[in-house]
């Protein structure tokens, strides 16, 4: 009776801790592409950090630098926040984004250190 017990116990603790998947609704932006849209955003980011950017970038009439990206990206501000929003909520998807976009700049300065 004990070994039944201890199996029922271990079966529902395995049943208990497996992944929950998450579906992501229709108005929030797919993995890949807030994947590219974050990625620009650092790398933006760095480049205003490193004073390397360009003046009109960061005029008065632009004061938003991350427009561009989002511009670029072909998505509304309004997109991003409710996609970072939904991210934010669901911490085990936004370590997973943010995992592909470390990789991903690291690739980059890989690729960057082997030039020189």
């Amino acid at each position: 009776m004990q070994k039944f017990t201890l199996i029922i116990a271990c079966l529902l603790f395995f049943a208990c801790s497996g992944k929950k998947t998450v579906s992501i609704p229709e108005t929030i932006l797919p993995k890949e592409k807030m994947i590219e849209v974050m990625l620009d955003i650092h790398l933006l980011e760095a480049t205003i950090n490193l004073n390397a950017t360009t003046a009109d970038k960061l005029n008065p009439a632009n004061p938003s630098p991350n427009f561009d990206v989002l511009k670029k990206n072909n998505i509304s501000k309004k997109q991003y926040d409710e996609s970072f929003d939904f991210y934010s909520q669901h911490p085990e998807l936004l370590i997973e984004l943010y995992q592909t976009v470390l990789n991903d700049l690291s690739k980059m300065q890989a690729e960057i250190m082997n030039k020189k």
